[in-house]
């Protein structure tokens, strides 16, 4: 194993995140999932937080395509593990997916950092902003006018 890939919570506080993102699984029987890629040194590694499954490359591009050929393959392992029964096996991964646990937890937090400081640049670069009040009240206002989300609950009975 490299000593560049990051294994343990206390890596994952130093390292640089690079980009973050969803992983959106096709038909979409699966929720969207959160995804963070972290470099250290010259291996990029990308992980999906809501599996805690992760995957490196040698660039963001090669990270990407091999967490999303281990994803596919996590998929298709679960559905072998319940002989076949795809609606049991999606319920075993959105179970996992929705658990909480510390990683999970610590990964998440490093997201929404990394989330809220791009916003919080595109704001800053978008209108040339003043003073840290008038930077505060935009991000206000930015947020806040999005539309609730809807959730389709005919869809959701299908799944189970």
């Amino acid at each position: 194993m490299s000593e560049n890939i990051l294994t343990t919570p206390s890596s994952f506080n130093n390292a640089e995140v690079v980009d973050f993102g969803k992983v959106l699984f096709v038909p979409s029987e699966l929720p969207n999932m959160n995804l963070i890629i972290f470099k250290k040194g010259d291996i990029y590694q990308a992980i999906c937080i809501d599996v805690e499954i992760d995957a490196v490359g040698g660039s963001l591009k090669e990270a990407c395509e091999n967490l999303r050929n281990t994803l596919r393959s996590y998929v298709k392992q679960m559905i072998y593990n319940y002989n076949g029964n795809k609606k049991a096996a999606i319920a075993d991964i959105v179970n996992t997916a929705f658990s909480e646990g510390s990683l999970k937890s610590l990964l998440f937090s490093r997201y929404v950092h990394a989330k809220r400081q791009r916003i919080m640049s595109r704001i800053a670069h978008e209108r040339k902003i003043k003073s840290k009040t008038e930077y505060l009240v935009l991000f206000w206002k930015m947020i806040f006018p999005f539309q609730p989300i809807h959730f389709n609950l005919a869809m959701a009975e299908r799944i189970a």
